[in-house]
């Protein structure tokens, strides 16, 4: 029998394990897209990106690690929470080192990395999974982890609802965009952004997110589990909220679609990483805020830079409920 993961003291840093495979084909891609309005043609158009560097299409980056912590949930449940009502997934980090190209077969290696004591609830504490995503070429094409809040031991059947703080909302200097106007990375300044349209979670959404990634955490799909944990009922998975709202981004985000002198050195999204503040329930509705957090020439290659993009994502009572970033790559207004 599997020992049970319920309080912090049952973590052991230094645990490693590897989960089960899964080959990502043309059905996941697109039902991703679907699923979080990411309709960007690097995923969802064959012939353009036939002459790319990856020779076709390839996942999302959100994708792959949304598919990471279904896969965790699957064989490695304590990292992501999964039959615990009192622990939830708090955060994640991750790099894109390569990409998963259609037809790739991958599986998770994990560590459990760390401990600490969790800043605004000082009964729970937080354990950092690491993980790697591997293809079948033994090919390590993310790396990133996930941050659990995990109840202490000494507060065992103590499950007060948990009060949530949202930070302040960002204030942002409006992009004024010129749909053919050609725009380098000398063009953007920190501070601009914009604040995308609205999108209601339903059922229906975390239904569909569950079945793709094979995360059915009870705490998504199963009330009465829910209900007897300090958030007192079913909550949105955070992996989905960010991920719809990065499809929000990329939809209604003037920043982003942005054409450069050069597009094919725009080419790489580079890391995702949020931080939960509050759960999203189903029916809540979200907006992502996002502006230019930093710009920087890449030191490599000075014929493109890094644009660091954050992000809030908001409810519909103008709460942050979660606070996160993305780098991508832009081209410069400099020779190769």
């Amino acid at each position: 029998m599997k020992k049970r993961h319920e309080f912090l003291e049952d973590y052991e840093p230094g645990q490693t394990g590897v989960t089960r495979m899964r080959t990502v084909g043309e059905p996941d891609i697109v039902s991703f897209g679907c699923i979080t309005c990411d309709y960007s043609y690097v995923h969802l158009a064959h012939h353009p990106t036939m002459e790319g560097p990856y020779g076709g299409r390839i996942a999302h980056g959100l994708l792959g690690t949304s598919l990471a912590a279904g896969l965790l949930s699957l064989d490695a449940p304590h990292a992501v929470g999964r039959n615990a009502p009192g622990s939830y997934l708090c955060g994640f980090d991750a790099n894109y080192r390569d990409a998963i190209r259609l037809g790739d077969t991958v599986r998770v290696e994990w560590k459990v990395a760390a401990q600490r004591d969790a800043r605004l609830h000082p009964a729970l504490g937080i354990v950092r999974t690491d993980f790697r995503l591997v293809t079948q070429e033994n090919r390590a094409v993310y790396d990133g982890s996930f941050d659990l809040e995990v109840p202490r031991r000494s507060t065992a059947g103590g499950a007060a609802p948990l009060e949530f703080k949202s930070p302040a909302r960002w204030a942002v200097k409006e992009f004024e965009f010129d749909a053919d106007g050609i725009y380098n990375l000398e063009d953007f300044t920190v501070g601009q952004g914009g604040v995308s349209a609205g999108r209601t979670i339903t059922e229906t959404d975390v239904v569909n997110f569950a079945g793709l990634t094979g995360d059915y955490n009870p705490l998504y799909v199963d009330e009465s589990f829910a209900g007897r944990g300090p958030l007192k009922g079913r909550i949105v998975p955070a992996m989905l909220v960010f991920t719809a709202a990065f499809g929000l981004w990329t939809r209604d985000g003037d920043v982003m679609r942005t054409k450069s002198s050069d597009s094919s050195k725009d080419a790489g999204h580079l890391n995702d990483n949020s931080v939960f503040h509050a759960p999203v329930r189903i029916g809540d509705t979200i907006r992502c805020l996002y502006r230019i957090s930093e710009t920087r020439v890449s030191r490599s290659k000075p014929d493109r830079g890094i644009i660091t993009y954050g992000f809030q994502i908001l409810n519909q009572r103008d709460e942050v409920v979660q606070e996160g970033k993305t780098l991508m790559v832009k081209a410069t207004s400099r020779k190769s």
